[in-house]
């Protein structure tokens, strides 16, 4: 007798401990994870995401690989993410050019069909030229541009974009004249600048930190309320032209993504921005951290696009 009800309890304890280890491999995440980017290899977004990633070993128990998705202003990468299924194994990082982009053209899908995860940083917008450009500041380039309407070309990463926008943006607060060239990334863009192909870049510091230290690219100014941390780079506002623009860095999923999921990664983003390590590159290229919960990212999210329609149809690229 004592030896069969012996046999139930090993017999129960074994299926019971099956179960756990089921349960447990199911448990978010037990599979490589997606990240994906509108941005082509070397623009800012892609740098963002394979740091990122590089940062979270450790912290996220599977592998994380970066997928680069161009085309269509971030619509195709968009679109990817929206129709992916909603297991948290698939992620967009995104930047406001996923805002922009269905304000100015119409597409499938917009920010309405993805789930805010986590805001990660914002990354402040410099303005930069080949180290011989003759131009020491914005005030030269503005001046410049006054003198040759419509010649100095002003180039931008992926058309819609906050970068694309500050052309625009010169134009209408200094009344001249410019020509936008936009690229499909920031590392495109960075190639155009030093090769001549455009006069000028407006981008991310990451994207051409190397440059700056191999002497090949000089920053003028940024486009934020206030110098960069760190550092004596002039701002736009204090030349006398009120240009201020605010990058966002996130993460995003599909619309109805796990919520257990979303957990994960609120705490693994928290846990990486406090990593030495990760703390020591991204202060050396300028992003500032700006973590927000999945809440405050969706709440952030509807105001920057009521903001951004409101700035687009004041310079007239929106009815």
């Amino acid at each position: 007798m004592r030896w069969n009800v012996l046999r139930v309890v090993v017999t129960l304890l074994a299926v019971l401990g099956l179960s756990l280890a089921a349960l447990g491999q199911a448990r978010y995440p037990n599979k490589p994870i997606v990240l994906v980017t509108h941005s082509s290899p070397g623009a800012g977004g892609d740098i963002f995401l394979r740091n990122l990633a590089k940062y979270l070993e450790g912290i996220v128990p599977v592998p994380l690989v970066v997928e680069n998705r161009p085309g269509g202003a971030s619509a195709r990468a968009v679109a990817y993410v929206a129709t992916s299924p909603k297991d948290g194994y698939v992620l967009y990082g995104a930047t406001p050019t996923m805002l922009q982009t269905p304000l100015l053209t119409k597409t499938q899908y917009s920010y309405l069909d993805l789930q805010p995860v986590a805001n990660v940083f914002f990354d402040p917008m410099i303005l930069y030229v080949r180290a011989d450009s003759p131009w020491k500041s914005l005030r030269d380039v503005i001046d410049e541009a006054a003198r040759r309407p419509g010649q100095i070309r002003f180039g931008a990463a992926t058309p819609g974009s906050v970068e694309h926008m500050i052309a625009h943006h010169v134009m209408s607060v200094a009344k001249v004249k410019v020509q936008p060239v936009t690229f499909e990334g920031g590392g495109d863009l960075l190639v155009a600048v030093l090769g001549g192909h455009v006069d000028l870049g407006v981008g991310e510091y990451a994207e051409i930190a190397s440059q700056v230290q191999a002497g090949k690219v000089r920053v003028l100014n940024s486009f934020t309320d206030k110098r960069i941390p760190g550092t004596a780079i002039p701002t736009a506002k204090e030349l006398g032209y009120p240009i201020v623009v605010e990058k966002f860095r996130g993460l995003l999923g599909p619309k109805g993504m796990d919520p257990e999921a979303i957990a994960f990664w609120e705490k693994a983003i928290q846990q990486v921005l406090r990593k030495p390590a990760y703390q020591m590159y991204y202060r050396s290229v300028y992003q500032v951290p700006a973590y927000m919960d999945h809440v405050q990212y969706k709440l952030y999210l509807d105001r920057m696009n009521v903001t951004l329609r409101r700035y687009l149809k004041s310079i007239g690229l929106v009815e």
